[in-house]
């Protein structure tokens, strides 16, 4: 099985490997040359680290993500199970928004209300980074992710800002991809939010 990208994004490349007998997706942290060498390695080792830890955290909590088989942080990639599967932003794309969307919009809200129970930040929470497989949900892509170690509490005002972040990427996603339906959508999506952080 050839290297060839099946995605390129900002900081990364993704490919499929034979690895093991398995087909595996292979996320590779590529060197920035803008970056001074020591900083940019810096860099990719800590996210490589800190988004294999956040998955792996994730699927301890029963979130649905993709296993992690292997983290070599000599080369700054991850292993990870391939899952073929279609992302939820195609069927908020040009679709009507039923009750099949709706469900996977709450349940985005839940699984991101989980790890912001337990003190993880995913980054990137938007529909783009949410997997149908055989209608079930995965969260993907958490290559911005952070573990900040406890749970929220309401005076530690960084926290509750990096929590906030997350909740805003979530919304502006909405207003970006269904401007119509952006308020039913984010409001859903704040219900399996409530539900999972037991407000």
């Amino acid at each position: 099985m050839d290297r060839k990208p099946i995605a390129i994004g900002a900081e990364a490349v993704l490919y499929l490997e034979d690895w093991l007998g398995m087909t595996v997706l292979v996320k590779e942290r590529v060197p920035k040359g803008y970056r001074r060498a020591e900083f940019d390695n810096y860099i990719r080792r800590l996210r490589t680290i800190n988004e294999a830890r956040a998955m792996i955290r994730a699927r301890e909590l029963g979130i649905p993500v993709p296993r992690i088989y292997d983290v070599d942080l000599v080369s700054m990639r991850i292993r990870m199970e391939y899952l073929n599967g279609m992302p939820l932003v195609k069927l908020l794309m040009g679709n009507e928004v039923n009750d099949a969307v709706i469900n996977y919009v709450r349940t985005m809200g839940n699984y991101l209300g989980v790890l912001h129970r337990s003190g993880i930040v995913h980054g990137d929470p938007t529909p783009a980074n949410a997997l149908i497989v055989n209608g079930e949900l995965y969260l993907i892509d958490f290559g911005l992710s952070e573990i900040l170690g406890r749970a929220p509490n309401a005076q530690d005002i960084r926290m509750l800002y990096k929590l906030a972040l997350d909740l805003n990427v979530t919304l502006r996603s909405f207003e970006a991809l269904r401007k119509d339906q952006s308020q039913l959508l984010f409001t859903e999506f704040l219900n399996g939010y409530r539900e999972a952080m037991g407000a």
